[in-house]
């Protein structure tokens, strides 16, 4: 633990670096975040790397201020960070708490997800569980494709607070647990939310079945 700490403090801080390791973590890392983490690394990545340092003290309140997500949504992510051994973090119970964010090519080996989401990709066949499709797969091709345009054209801001409002929900659900639910139900989720935003009372009443394994149904 200490050899990688020192061996990653001592990396060339020089902007080509910066630049270096930026890319990596958007041609590498980046497909295979969630929305939510791959905000949390892009801050926590200004608060250190280009700061010269991989580490960085933050509360977590502050965190999620400067991420515009909610505390919670901010602490899921956290969480798929560490599993996914990209963050370590040391918490304080009074002050700040030190994020330790870890640079892909300064990891003793190659993260396991990384090797299985490649392996997927790749083979035609996996032994795998596929992830079911999203929602609006079902939909007419004319409003699938209007659904996405809307999408796409909301303000980040308004998507992140619609990712909120989801993820609360989602843990209210799951008794209070922010990490209870499968990241699939919370693509649906924002999806559904999205589509009662954009779309008028004909057009919902067309596919509101179709979330229904959000309910249960």
């Amino acid at each position: 633990m200490r050899h990688e700490i020192d061996r990653q403090a001592q990396l060339d801080q020089s902007p080509g670096e910066i630049v270096r390791a930026y890319c990596e973590f958007m041609d590498e890392l980046l497909p295979y975040l969630t929305p939510a983490e791959q905000i949390v690394y892009h801050r926590l990545f200004r608060l250190s790397h280009v700061r010269a340092s991989p580490f960085t003290q933050c509360r977590y309140e502050d965190l999620a201020d400067q991420c515009c997500l909610s505390l919670r949504t901010v602490q899921r992510a956290l969480k798929g960070l560490r599993q996914k051994q990209l963050v370590k973090t040391v918490w304080q119970s009074h002050g700040a708490t030190t994020f330790h964010l870890r640079l892909l090519s300064t990891l003793p080996q190659r993260p396991t997800f990384l090797s299985r989401q490649r392996t997927r990709r790749t083979l035609a066949s996996s032994s795998l569980r596929p992830l079911p499709p999203p929602v609006y797969d079902a939909f007419s091709v004319e409003d699938r494709a209007l659904f996405l345009s809307c999408k796409r054209s909301l303000h980040p801001q308004r998507l992140n607070e619609l990712t909120d409002q989801a993820v609360e929900w989602l843990t209210e659900r799951a008794g209070g647990d922010p990490e209870g639910f499968a990241d699939y139900l919370l693509r649906d989720k924002v999806d559904e939310l999205v589509f009662r935003e954009v779309f008028g009372v004909e057009r919902r009443e067309r596919y509101e079945r179709l979330f229904s394994r959000l309910y249960g149904g």
